[in-house]
């Protein structure tokens, strides 16, 4: 069926239309019909319309055993003349998934922005798919998908796929790092591979268990819908796939607390005693099939996200460092971080110099303005924190160390950096360089007969004490210490 023939149904019954790369969905007002494109991307192959109806009947099927009476049956698409219809008189030239039509304002997703998902649903949506999971077929050829090879080729297909999304979908250190934790997992793990096949978690799952697929109207009526009908492989999975589907669905809209408590009750519902030895593996292959999909889509934004959420969750050791210095004015930071990026080979991210080059002045321009006035107003300093926080993400995605060279005075300010890396699930390491006021009024007399690019003076450091919080979980720092004993110290707390 083609996309102007598809428009006509539309006009003709005043559908709205929800398109995918795979479908079209055309919504009414009590009924849905679902029409397959005509497509082969490899592991999906709708080209011709006896393979379109034969899926349209595995979809029904399929889907009735978590969606109740949601899915109604195959209507015929049919021409006559040139006019197109639904279920009438004419030529069979397609075939629809019929569907009767649930409350869109229910739909999880939406529920998630809306901030209207409550305890007792993540509690009934983790005891439902906890017992579908118990109750789901198995048998040898399905245990067989546990295998790490059928595992591989999955994994495999999605980085040959996306080789071509380097650069401006994915960075090239992410796209290697996911490359060889996932073939080192392999290696590693072969026997909890194993023990999965042996323990027989290995399922006739949904396989696309995600926010957008389900509907919850109450705790006791809830639909999922639209499993993976099109190919054996991505639905004939290990129980934990769908479940870190979930997981990272939620953990993309940053609901960590629905999250926990999904895992938390589908461990008590399932008993999976080895769940959490291998969610995080299935985590990082949802979240970068995900990843796969937008950049097949051409969504830079969203693959962005979905890369960068698998990107976070690679074990500590794949991540590169993050340094946020703090302390006031005069403390002698920006000497520290600059000896520091020459140890652990860090870009230094200053924000004077970052300030400057905003408003389009030279670095070493003086600008005396009162305290928190001038090119230092709150307005521009947030700006400028703000642009600290995106240089420092994008450098880390590129895999190197970062050190924020800021003041950093309040406890919000720091913990706005700490959130806005929650994706890449990097910790920033707070340095508090606390320094008295002896040292900090040397520090500026040497500032004085030196280039620099700080306007700091003794004036602003008083005022800038009056609103220091000083960081608890921090490695402090005396600024009259030796430079190589500080050095030191910083770097056997951060290894």
């Amino acid at each position: 069926m083609e996309k102007t023939q598809v428009d006509k149904l539309i006009e003709k019954y005043g559908f709205d239309l929800e398109e995918t790369h795979i479908s079209w969905v055309l919504i009414g007002k009590d009924t849905v019909y679902k029409i397959k494109k005509p497509v082969n991307f490899g592991f999906l192959d709708y080209s011709s319309l006896e393979k379109r109806l034969k899926f349209c009947k595995q979809e029904i099927e399929l889907n009735s055993r978590l969606a109740k009476d949601m899915y109604l049956g195959i209507s015929k698409i049919t021409k006559q003349e040139n006019e197109i219809s639904i279920d009438e008189e004419g030529d069979i030239i397609e075939y629809a998934v019929k569907m009767k039509k649930i409350p869109q304002d229910r739909m999880m997703d939406l529920l998630i922005r809306q901030n209207k998902i409550e305890e007792s649903h993540i509690n009934a949506l983790a005891k439902i798919i906890a017992n579908f999971h118990k109750n789901a077929e198995t048998n040898d050829y399905i245990l067989s998908f546990g295998s790490i090879e059928t595992n591989k080729t999955n994994t495999d297909e999605n980085f040959e796929q996306t080789k071509n999304a380097i650069g401006d979908y994915i960075t090239e250190y992410q796209y290697n790092s996911i490359f060889t934790y996932t073939n080192q997992f392999y290696k590693k793990e072969e026997n909890l591979f194993q023990h999965r096949i042996k323990t027989k978690k290995i399922k006739d799952c949904h396989g696309d268990m995600y926010s957008r697929n389900i509907c919850i109207i109450s705790e006791e009526e809830i639909y999922i819908y639209d499993c993976i009908e099109f190919n054996e492989r991505f639905r004939y999975s290990d129980v934990a796939s769908d479940v870190a589907f979930m997981l990272m669905d939620l953990e993309n809209y940053s609901r960590y607390d629905l999250s926990d408590l999904f895992l938390k009750y589908y461990l008590e519902y399932s008993k999976d005693d080895t769940l959490y030895d291998i969610v995080t593996f299935y985590k990082i292959y949802r979240a970068y099939v995900r990843g796969k999909i937008a950049f097949f889509q051409q969504n830079k934004k969203e693959a962005n996200n979905y890369f960068d959420l698998a990107f976070g969750y690679l074990p500590k050791q794949f991540k590169p460092k993050l340094i946020l210095m703090s302390g006031l004015t005069g403390s002698g930071k920006s000497y520290i971080a600059d000896r520091l990026s020459k140890s652990i080979d860090a870009v230094v991210l200053n924000s004077d110099s970052i300030r400057k080059e905003l408003l389009g002045m030279d670095k070493f321009q003086k600008d005396l303005s009162d305290f928190q006035k001038g090119i230092y107003s709150k307005e521009i300093t947030d700006t400028v924190y703000n642009t600290l926080k995106t240089k420092a993400y994008d450098t880390l995605k590129d895999g190197k160390n970062v050190i924020l060279d800021a003041t950093y005075l309040t406890k919000k300010q720091r913990n706005d950096v700490e959130t806005f890396m929650k994706r890449l699930n990097i910790k920033p390491v707070v340095i508090f360089v606390d320094v008295d006021d002896e040292t900090a009024k040397k520090h500026f007399q040497k500032r004085e007969s030196q280039k620099s690019v700080s306007d700091g003076r003794f004036e602003i450091y008083i005022k800038q004490k009056e609103i220091l919080e000083k960081p608890k979980n921090c490695i402090r720092v005396n600024p009259k210490n030796n430079i190589n004993a500080i050095l030191n110290e910083i770097i056997d707390n951060i290894k």
